[in-house]
């Protein structure tokens, strides 16, 4: 009889800094997060920078999408940067609009419940991290600020700055060596120390084995493994649960119109009485509602 396996996660040694667990482990610390953000940023001052979310939901309104950002962080200037490790390529358009909603979901979180002066919002900055070109001309860096179709080279100065790096840009000669050292890191983690000359970059790579190398992280990254097993398990049993009642409304519907009676429906479909009078309250009082909208009125009152 063969043997199944158990999968088990990629080992910690071996992520990069694309993994998101990683690059939010590494970006929670203050020391890290400033020296990847100067690199970056290679014109800007950065210091004293605050982490203050790593990770974190925003959901402003109770029944708006909630955004999930790897990193929000302050310098002493309050300037805030949102960095992102985009691995997955999920095209220009979604992309995109992605990094504009992240840009909305911070600005309106940064300002207090009735503040008017909106000259007090921060300046921002939020930046891609991805292992592709999402925009086809081979560059490592691509900055977005507002400007004005009609003056050409009129900036809006409006303080957001949107950017997306490249980790396959080929554009050595515009873009300061450190910046395509660490790119190169970004999407190559492991074991490549050597080849960097940048000592900033050099300085980032010892910490990041520092932190691959530690008891509490790999013991936080083997928790994190089995929360998400367990996760994707719960969700597999109750989309099981979701189909079985999905499966006993479409047939309570059917076999109402031949007048059966509740018992006998209950004995003929093998479920409890109490579920069976629930799917025909519910059919009879939402004529209107399709089987799976009945589903969502009533799965959180079924019994096992």
């Amino acid at each position: 009889m063969k043997e199944i396996q158990k999968k088990y996660p990629k080992p910690l040694q071996e992520l990069t800094l694309l993994d998101r667990f990683l690059f939010d482990t590494a970006m929670a610390n203050p020391e890290i997060c400033q020296n990847v953000l100067s690199i970056i940023l290679n014109e800007r001052k950065i210091s004293n920078v605050t982490v203050g979310i790593a990770e974190k939901t925003l959901e402003p309104y109770y029944d708006s999408r909630a955004v999930r950002l790897d990193l929000l962080a302050f310098d002493e200037a309050d300037t805030v940067y949102d960095a992102e490790a985009q691995k997955e390529n999920k095209g220009h358009r979604a992309t995109c609009r992605r990094s504009r909603i992240y840009q909305a979901y911070i600005d309106v979180n940064l300002l207090k419940p009735g503040e008017t002066n909106f000259g007090k919002l921060n300046d921002t900055y939020v930046i891609f991290i991805c292992p592709f070109d999402l925009f086809g001309y081979k560059k490592y860096r691509y900055t977005f600020r507002m400007t004005c179709d009609e003056v050409p080279g009129l900036e809006m100065n409006d303080g957001a700055v949107r950017i997306f790096l490249n980790t396959h840009g080929e554009n050595d000669d515009e873009v300061p060596k450190e910046l395509a050292e660490f790119l190169h890191y970004m999407e190559d983690s492991v074991d490549n120390s050597e080849e960097i000359t940048s000592p900033r970059v050099k300085q980032l790579a010892k910490q990041v084995d520092d932190i691959k190398s530690s008891q509490e992280v790999g013991v936080k990254y083997m928790r994190m493994w089995e929360e998400l097993v367990e996760a994707k398990k719960e969700g597999r049993e109750e989309g099981k649960k979701e189909g079985r009642i999905l499966s006993k409304i479409e047939q309570v519907r059917k076999t109402l119109k031949e007048g059966c009676e509740l018992s006998q429906l209950a004995h003929f479909l093998n479920e409890k009485p109490d579920n069976i009078e629930l799917i025909k309250n519910s059919i009879s009082e939402n004529p209107e509602m399709d089987d799976e909208e009945i589903l969502e009125v009533i799965k959180e009152l079924w019994t096992e």
